[in-house]
């Protein structure tokens, strides 16, 4: 009976104890809430600061890759600066070397035999281009070697007999067929026959048009497109090659250089199971043989 009297306590004392324990809680709950609220600012200043380190690092990476870009787009430039101006003196040597003199012109006294710039004369186009049925199979633009690459080049080349026809009259035939292409559609300025040697019966023209890829009447999608075409012409027989295939892509104000061995040969324009063409690199190789394909066939219509 003592022991539970002394245990008792006097509703004094347990209001007080109340207090005391409202308060202690009190206190804890505050600091709860003070730790919560530190918690937030301390994540929302974490993740400030890791957003801001992504965005620093995003704009790096953004600025580098201009500067790659850029360093790149000069290279292109001066390459393809220096492959124009080495362009036509190769040409020339390589046309001394392959084209062979006729016989008839052998018993001609020796005279000088020289490349020369043609005079610009204005060529009526009288020539068709000859349809290709072919080129409406899809599988036609997969074939392997349609597009040659010959000791890392892309280059065309073939051989067309005209019985009966000297090399000077091949050599007029295939001047007038150039010349029409060089003032043809979609040509551009410095599209031109730039050599010609009449006693060797050989002409070189310098390709400058657009390559279109597809239009509409709000836009067009065309590259700007240089080659070379080479004609050597013999008795009987006429050649003609094809190569320094280069394009110039402009997409939203920015423009590309590409050459035709890193854009529209099989590495690059054709799936490894040969099934299709790649998107972009694919519409450069089926427009440039389109292009390979009319001229040529033109050609061989204008010797007739």
């Amino acid at each position: 009976m003592v022991m539970s009297a002394q245990s008792t306590l006097t509703p004094e004392q347990q209001l007080e104890q109340a207090q005391l324990q409202l308060a202690k809680a009190q206190a804890e709950l505050k600091q709860a809430q003070e730790n919560v609220v530190k918690a937030r600012l301390n994540a929302k200043a974490k993740t400030k600061e890791t957003q801001q380190e992504e965005t620093k690092n995003k704009t790096l990476a953004i600025k580098k890759k201009i500067e790659e870009t850029k360093a790149e787009a000069d290279r292109l430039n001066t390459e393809a600066a220096r492959l124009n101006q080495e362009s036509v003196k190769s040409l020339k040597n390589s046309q001394e070397r392959n084209i062979v003199e006729s016989s008839e012109e052998e018993t001609i006294a020796p005279t000088p035999n020289t490349w020369s710039v043609p005079t610009k004369n204005n060529v009526e186009d009288r020539t068709t281009t000859v349809p290709n049925n072919e080129v409406n199979n899809k599988t036609y633009y997969l074939q392997e070697g349609i597009v040659p690459f010959v000791n890392n080049e892309v280059i065309w080349s073939q051989k067309f007999d005209a019985p009966g026809k000297s090399a000077k009259e091949l050599y007029g035939k295939a001047f007038e067929y150039l010349t029409k292409i060089t003032q043809g559609k979609n040509q551009l300025e410095g599209s031109q026959i730039s050599l010609v040697n009449p006693k060797r019966h050989g002409i070189v023209a310098s390709m400058k048009e657009y390559l279109i890829f597809s239009s509409n009447f709000f836009s067009v999608d065309r590259a700007k497109f240089t080659y070379i075409l080479q004609v050597s012409c013999s008795d009987g027989q006429a050649e003609l090659i094809m190569n320094r295939l280069n394009y110039a892509y402009e997409v939203s104000g920015s423009v590309t250089n590409y050459k035709a061995e890193e854009m529209i040969t099989d590495k690059y324009a054709v799936n490894k199971k040969r099934t299709r063409l790649l998107p972009i690199a694919g519409k450069f190789r089926r427009t440039t043989i389109d292009r390979k394909n009319e001229i040529f066939e033109g050609f061989a219509t204008a010797l007739k």
